[in-house]
């Protein structure tokens, strides 16, 4: 006979032998399971509960790593209090519990078991439970989707239809009578009554393309015209696919099709608008460069930019405006970023630009910030305005000149009137005062006709010195070449020659009955042809340097030498005034005048 200690320690071996299998069943089931502890506070109240012991899949589920020994409030700190509650419930009254629940603490969901371990009044529960929050957002959003399908059919947007081969049966639903241009149960469902409203120009390619699609595994997507209601013309998209047997054999054809003419005839306004841009960022006779608002760096630039800098598209992508000289300094660039974010439009009238080449040029700015799809964009208009300039300096210089020649014209009158008042008697003096006076508004008349346009140097000569036409020949002697001024060249020497006849006229050789001026010109030949002119007084009163330097010198120094992008030298001498201009011949003289085409 066993003893009672046998029994005993036979008993205590069935009981570890049952909690290992207890054990390795918990292990190994797909659910999460726990033992807890529940915690009272004075009052008896359930306030936490701790973990007492955990499976694998307990992690898996919770996402709590190294629960066991933990109180739920130390692994989760927001955990809600109904969690604790309903534990506390179970263990208290001693009856299970089922429930689906989620915890926004810990973002899931869960389906749990609950059981106390020692019924009623026990403080110990064990759970056990699923993270179901995948499949039931999986579930809603398989809910949603269904229902849109369904309002979106029954609202029309889409036509469907579904053919069986075995019956021959054809369904559509209404929208697909209607898109047709035909009103539900006043047509036949059929295959030929599709290809009846299909466009005759596109019949051939529907027909060819839904043949090939009646095969295992064949698809149809095609987007092709259909004769709508009233028989408008309509563009459709329609996509569809077959079912076959065990055999191969296609059983089903099914598809959907959807009215896409509002969107086909948006996409073609889009690419006619796209065209149109490009033509014009491609043509436009001012620069554009598209830059990145956030980054500051050039994303796009026109031909004509590329042209105006001196830089390849791909060298100007990825720069900053400072680094292609039409900005000061990265914090003028930030700047001007921080101004475009509060007024969205910024002008600068004028900045110097320097080309890649070195070459100058003035620019006018106009940038503007705006949103291009999902990001901040700059567009800089860049018109190069040099030429406005000088021409605007150009209408201020000739202005000048207007009244300086105002002036000058007075004193060449006074002059005339002086040398003609000894010339005879007072009849003679009328008639010959009168003729200068005309002769003078004759060459003011022809400079401005004509304004300097291929000007043959001696006719230039001859319209600046008319007032002193009976002079030239004898008291006025030229000598040169045949040479056609540029407009530039006309320009500066004119003024300069005007200038110089009318100071002779006042103070120098032409202003007694004795003194001369010579006017020579001279091209040198060569690879680098150059040109020169001369002005030499002789026989004139004794020459004084003059005390201070004004518009007359200006003329006859400065603008003349630019005119031609040349040196011009004048020497106050005692004999007489000379006055000498060298420059290249290309820029004094027109094309033909050079021999070149």
């Amino acid at each position: 006979m066993p003893t009672e200690a046998k029994r005993t320690e036979r008993k205590l071996a069935q009981t570890e032998r049952l909690n290992q299998h207890y054990r390795q069943l918990l292990e190994n089931i797909e659910q999460g399971f726990c033992l807890i502890e529940m915690i009272y506070d004075e009052a008896g109240k359930a306030i936490n509960y701790r973990f007492l012991e955990a499976n694998q899949a307990f992690e898996r589920h919770t996402g709590i790593r190294s629960a066991v020994g933990k109180t739920a409030l130390e692994a989760v700190p927001e955990l809600e209090a109904h969690w604790i509650e309903t534990y506390a419930r179970v263990a208290q009254t001693g009856v299970a519990l089922s429930l689906e629940q989620g915890s926004s603490a810990m973002n899931r969901l869960f389906t749990l078991d609950a059981v106390s371990v020692d019924g009623a009044g026990s403080n110990k529960v064990a759970l056990i439970f699923s993270d179901v929050t995948d499949r039931r957002r999986a579930e809603q959003s398989l809910i949603k989707g269904e229902e849109r399908l369904r309002l979106a059919l029954e609202a029309g947007q889409m036509a469907v239809w579904d053919w069986s081969f075995e019956t021959g049966e054809n369904i559509w639903n209404d929208a697909m009578f209607r898109m047709l241009g035909l009103e539900p149960g006043t047509a036949t469902a059929s295959f030929a009554t599709w290809m009846s409203r299909v466009h005759p120009a596109d019949l051939p390619g529907v027909e060819s393309l839904f043949s090939d699609s009646l095969k295992p595994g064949g698809e149809f997507h095609l987007e092709f015209r259909i004769l709508g209601q009233r028989d408008e013309i309509r563009w459709v998209s329609a996509r569809g696919r077959t079912n076959s047997d065990a055999e191969g054999t296609v059983i089903r054809s099914y598809g959907v099709m959807t009215d896409v003419t509002e969107r086909n005839l948006i996409d073609n306004d889009l690419r006619v608008s796209e065209t149109r841009y490009r033509r014009l960022f491609e043509c436009a006779h001012d620069g554009v460069v598209i830059l990145d608002a956030g980054t500051r760096k050039i994303i796009d630039a026109n031909p004509f930019m590329t042209k105006l800098l001196g830089y390849k598209h791909a060298e100007l992508v990825g720069k900053e405006l400072y680094e292609i000289g039409l900005l000061k300094d990265k914090a003028e660039s930030k700047a001007m970023i921080r101004e475009l974010n509060s007024r969205n439009q910024i002008r600068y009238e004028d900045l110097p630009l320097e080309s890649r080449t070195g070459l100058h040029k003035e620019v006018e700015v106009i940038a503007n910030l705006y949103n291009e799809g999902d990001r901040l964009v700059i567009q800089c208009n860049i018109r190069d305005i040099t030429e406005r300039k000088l021409a605007e300096q150009h209408v201020s210089m000739l202005m000048a000149e207007i009244n300086h020649r105002a002036k000058n014209l007075l004193a060449v009158v006074q002059a005339i009137a002086n040398q003609t008042a000894k010339e005879g008697s007072p009849a003679t003096f009328s008639a010959r005062l009168s003729d200068r006076i005309v002769a003078l508004a004759a060459g003011q008349d022809l400079l401005v006709r004509n304004q300097w346009l291929g000007v043959e140097l001696s006719d230039l000569i001859a319209a600046q010195l008319d007032y002193f036409r009976d002079w030239i020949g004898t008291r006025v002697v030229l000598d040169g070449p045949v040479a056609e001024l540029t407009p530039d060249a006309a320009q500066g020497i004119g003024m300069a020659l005007h200038e110089l006849g009318t100071n002779a006229a006042k103070y120098g050789a032409l202003s007694n009955d004795a003194g001369k001026v010579t006017i020579s010109w001279k091209v040198t030949k060569g690879a680098h042809p150059k040109f020169s002119i001369t002005w030499l007084e002789r026989g004139g009163p004794k020459v004084e340097p003059p005390t201070r330097s004004g518009f007359g010198q200006t003329l006859i120094g400065r603008m003349a030498q630019a005119s031609v992008q040349g040196t011009a030298d004048i020497d106050f001498a005692e004999a007489g005034v000379s006055w000498s201009l060298n420059a290249p011949a290309a820029n004094v003289l027109t094309r033909s005048s050079l021999g070149r085409p």
